[in-house]
């Protein structure tokens, strides 16, 4: 019974801070990703395409983070009820 509790709780406090974790989780891909385009070694035409594909990296991190504040919002509509 105290393990539901709990899990209820854990729960409770990702609903809660539901933007942070996906700004959070948005960022550190668009991070990573860009430390790997820098890393790696290439000449300028590949190096060059791997920036552009950064446009499909923050596109899901858009998705990644709008999906977390959606979560956070209809969680604080439906404690206003």
């Amino acid at each position: 019974m105290n393990t539901l509790t709990n899990l209820n709780h854990i729960v409770t406090i990702l609903q809660q801070n539901a933007a942070k974790i996906g700004v959070t989780l948005a960022g550190l891909m668009i991070a990573i990703y860009a430390i790997k385009i820098m890393l790696t070694p290439s000449n300028p035409v590949t190096h060059r395409s791997r920036w552009e594909g950064m446009t499909t990296v923050l596109i899901c991190a858009g998705i990644i983070a709008g999906t977390f504040a959606l979560v956070q919002f209809v969680t604080g509509l439906g404690t206003m009820l």
